[in-house]
């Protein structure tokens, strides 16, 4: 094999591993997104005069906080 082609293909390797790292950052972002979203709505049903952004807000630092 060529030299050109082993680093085009180290650099597709490189390009699929930076791929799989982005999705699944998005992935667990997404999921502290819905878990603060459903702690939210059910700090609202408990408490109606609660405000959902305000509740979601603090659910979400809490599950951001969890990943540190």
């Amino acid at each position: 094999m060529s030299e050109g082609r082993l680093n085009r293909e180290d650099d597709l390797e490189e390009d699929v591993k930076d791929t799989a790292e982005d999705t699944e950052n998005s992935l667990d972002e997404a999921g502290d997104k819905i878990k603060a979203g459903a702690k939210a709505m059910a700090n609202k049903i408990k408490d109606p005069d609660k405000d959902m952004g305000t509740e979601y807000d603090k659910e979400k630092l809490k599950e951001e906080a969890k990943d540190i």
